[in-house]
């Protein structure tokens, strides 16, 4: 899948393709930029491609030869707020996925959660919260756990949670209401997101108020912050 392109000069491209059989891959696609360019459309975001590329020891850019597109997004187009959700989640893919690393669960995680959001665009954002919950688990920086990791003991069911500086989910007690707030039904829909697909998750989360739903955008905000030392780029458009 295309995650992103740029111009290399007047004729050419530098695409960022996050394949299932190699990660990312990033090539030239050589005369992408002319008006009879044979890669056609095949480079717009997120469009899923059939790929064959030369590669030369010791060059980072591999060479693009031939696409063909297998299913395109090009509907979604129209609607800005999803293509900033798309653009921002082509972000984290490339932030968070390093080259030539195949991850064959990232890949069918950021398929259904595409396919979710052309399902019905209107659940965008809990989409995406989906989206960066799977990402940090998939990766390995973040999950939320059943019980404290100071004490050991579970967390009440209704009562809140907080995470430390280092990321460490503790009790009400132990947190002391100090650090990164988790509300309990965030993390009951935490828990949800890792026993269903997107496009279930996203039409019971969706339920939550609308501080509840701002809260959950802030919470993952924060963590991916923390894990990339950054804040998350501009294409956001969570609440």
């Amino acid at each position: 899948m295309v995650l992103r392109t740029y111009d290399l000069d007047e004729a050419d491209k530098i695409a960022v393709c996050f394949t299932r059989d190699a990660g990312v891959v990033r090539g030239v696609a050589r005369g992408a930029r002319k008006l009879k360019s044979s890669f056609g459309a095949g480079l717009e975001p997120f469009t899923q491609i059939q790929l064959s590329y030369f590669e030369k020891e010791g060059r980072e850019l591999v060479t693009l030869r031939h696409l063909e597109i297998t299913h395109s997004y090009f509907g979604l187009s129209g609607n800005v707020e999803v293509v900033g959700g798309m653009a921002y989640m082509s972000e984290l893919v490339m932030a968070f996925s390093p080259p030539h690393e195949p991850n064959e669960k990232m890949y069918r995680m950021i398929r259904a959660c595409l396919d979710a959001i052309e399902q019905a665009p209107e659940d965008l954002q809990m989409v995406l919260r989906y989206f960066e919950g799977w990402m940090l688990r998939l990766t390995g920086f973040f999950t939320l756990t059943r019980s404290c990791s100071n004490c050991g003991n579970g967390f009440a069911e209704n009562a809140n949670t907080y995470l430390d500086s280092d990321l460490q989910q503790l009790c009400d007690s132990c947190g002391k209401a100090v650090g990164i707030r988790i509300l309990p039904k965030i993390r009951e829909q935490f828990y949800s997101m890792q026993k269903q697909p997107p496009a279930v998750f996203a039409g019971q989360a969706k339920r939550l108020s609308r501080s509840a739903q701002s809260e959950f955008g802030q919470l993952m905000r924060r963590v991916i912050a923390y894990v990339l030392e950054r804040a998350p780029g501009k294409y956001i458009v969570s609440g």
